[in-house]
């Protein structure tokens, strides 16, 4: 009764899953967010030992007879210990005169009409004042955490516990309020945070770059770190620090020393997957240094070894003569078009994507190319993405499911299979 009761209390909210008086093996070991309800026999009280924390410990170190690794997506909500005898009593109540209205209505008990009505007030007055029990004895939150400092260890595990408001409306509301209000969980992080994390934790003396996805996926695992919602808000955490120069640059690999994908201290599209690199700040400008230094010296020689270079003119829009060195022979605009010069006013161009590097290539063509016009006011832009796949010993019905179900999810055009015939 207890937990059905517990159970229509909630909604999930923040949290990915909600498992109510579950077994530690029916427990998720995943990236999702988690509250877990503890029941009635594993309350918490503040002035002694409590077995809520020993309930609790053991599902965050273990999923049935293995260990647990994410143990950082876990958050507890327990009742308080001083309550649940009165919980208990409530419950016994409810159930009597639930028994009560049954048999009354299975025509066990030959009451009259008055006597049938007020047995039904007194059920839904037991319903009510069970609901309000529930409320005020699961009141506490608790969540695991460890203190650490670099080159010294980790602390044990410590839990900490903070009040819900029993008069919330909202218990999933209120649950949420708590922990943000408590940093137990981070919505949003500013981009100083994740770099002063970086610089604790991953950025060492000879290695200048970490792992973005490792990154996330540790925040996830380790008790030190800050509990952030999900991939999502550490995805924003990072677009929201690449225009800024102060926090960390991005690139998507590292070759023979050499930073693929380099971008630093500009607006950029990411993918956090396992290629994607957070690089410190002093030594990604070190590099943008190095590479406007390189690009300078080639365009130097670009312009020394340029031969045949032929001067055209052009009228700019005030009718000034402008002159234009074109190597190429082929006179271009600048400041505006000739008179009587028609104006391009469409654009179009198409390229193919090496599969393996498909989400590196995209990404640069919508920096380099479609960000252009799409910071331009009143330009109208339109991407077709067409994806061709062959093989010689077919596709088998798996795969084919697989791939329709994801177009459906995607909301792509209808997604088509055919024969070679």
């Amino acid at each position: 009764a207890i937990r059905d009761r517990v159970q229509k209390s909630f909604a999930t909210g923040v949290f990915g899953g909600i498992h109510i008086f579950t077994a530690s093996s029916d427990v998720p070991d995943d990236w999702q967010l988690r509250l877990v309800v503890l029941p009635p026999d594993a309350a918490f009280s503040r002035s002694g030992q409590s077995l809520a924390i020993e309930r609790a410990t053991e599902i965050l170190k273990t999923r049935g007879d293995q260990p647990r690794f994410k143990q950082n997506r876990l958050i507890f909500l327990v009742a308080d210990y001083d309550s649940v005898s009165r919980l208990k009593d409530q419950v016994r109540s409810t159930l009597a005169w639930q028994s009560i209205v049954g048999d009354i209505k299975e025509m066990k008990l030959n009451l009259d009409q008055i006597q049938s009505w007020q047995a039904s007030k007194s059920l839904e007055d037991a319903n009510e004042a069970l609901r309000r029990m529930i409320r005020e004895t699961y009141k506490w939150m608790v969540a695991p955490m460890q203190e650490a400092r670099p080159g010294k260890g980790l602390s044990d595990i410590q839990w900490e516990h903070f009040q819900v408001n029993p008069g919330a409306p909202n218990l999933s509301q209120e649950i949420e309020r708590v922990l943000k209000e408590n940093e137990l969980l981070i919505t949003e992080w500013a981009p100083i945070h994740l770099a002063t994390v970086l610089k604790n934790w991953f950025w060492k003396d000879d290695v200048k770059e970490a792992n973005a996805l490792n990154v996330w996926q540790q925040s996830c695992q380790q008790l030190y770190l800050p509990r952030l919602k999900d991939d999502t808000a550490f995805q924003h955490t990072l677009a929201a620090g690449a225009e800024s120069r102060d926090f960390f640059g991005f690139a998507q690999g590292k070759q023979d020393g050499h930073y693929v994908g380099f971008t630093f201290g500009k607006r950029t599209s990411l993918f956090l997957d396992s290629s994607l690199l957070l690089i410190e700040p002093v030594t990604a400008a070190g590099y943008a240094e190095g590479q406007r230094a390189a690009e300078e010296v080639s365009r130097t020689k670009d312009n020394g070894a340029g031969t045949g270079a032929s001067t055209t003119e052009v009228s700019a829009g005030g009718g000034e003569a402008m002159h234009i060195e074109d190597s190429t022979k082929s006179g271009y605009l600048v400041g505006g078009a000739a008179s009587g010069q028609n104006v391009n006013t469409r654009f179009y161009v198409s390229t193919n994507l090496d599969p393996f590097l498909a989400k590196k290539q995209f990404a640069d063509l919508v920096d380099e190319v479609v960000q252009q016009f799409t910071l331009r006011p009143g330009v109208k832009v339109k991407i077709a993405v067409e994806i061709q796949a062959e093989s010689a010993s077919g596709f088998d019905d798996g795969l084919q499911r697989a791939v329709k179900e994801n177009c459906t999810v995607l909301k792509t055009n209808a997604p088509e299979f055919e024969t070679g015939e």
